[in-house]
């Protein structure tokens, strides 16, 4: 019997897998621009959610630095810095030069000195069911 729902699991585990696809934020386009600058060039039409989720991954997946690591808004929604003709939200993980945040209850990206924690802002990445159901 046990071999039975072992063979049966074994089976399984394929689709588990591909259930976990990655994320769309994988086709973002995200650029460096300096030491601490970054931005997410808008691909589509994208909310504060999209730019924030795209921070994230720049800042953990692609760069490899802690999800604990403070992301700012650098400069909202503007043309690109290293994408002529695109528009882009300049992101950094340094406060220099930067307003400090006030407290707010909503997400955007039209305050300059808003800081949300990698981890935090990685909960704005959809996953393979969420896309799914939009």
């Amino acid at each position: 019997m046990k071999g039975v729902i072992l063979s049966g699991l074994v089976a399984l585990a394929p689709v588990c897998v591909a259930a976990a696809t990655t994320g769309e934020e994988d086709n973002m386009v995200i650029n460096r621009i300096n030491a601490s600058d970054f931005e997410v060039v808008e691909t589509r039409s994208m909310g504060a959610a999209d730019f924030w989720c795209g921070a994230a991954t720049f800042v953990e997946r692609r760069s490899g630095l802690s999800n604990l690591t403070e992301i700012y808004l650098k400069r909202s929604r503007g043309p690109s810095v290293t994408a002529p003709g695109r528009k882009a939200v300049v992101f950094s993980t340094s406060p220099a030069g930067l307003p400090r945040a006030e407290s707010r209850l909503s997400l955007s990206v039209d305050r300059p000195g808003d800081m949300i924690k990698s981890v935090l802002a990685r909960r704005y990445c959809r996953d393979a069911f969420t896309r799914s159901t939009k």
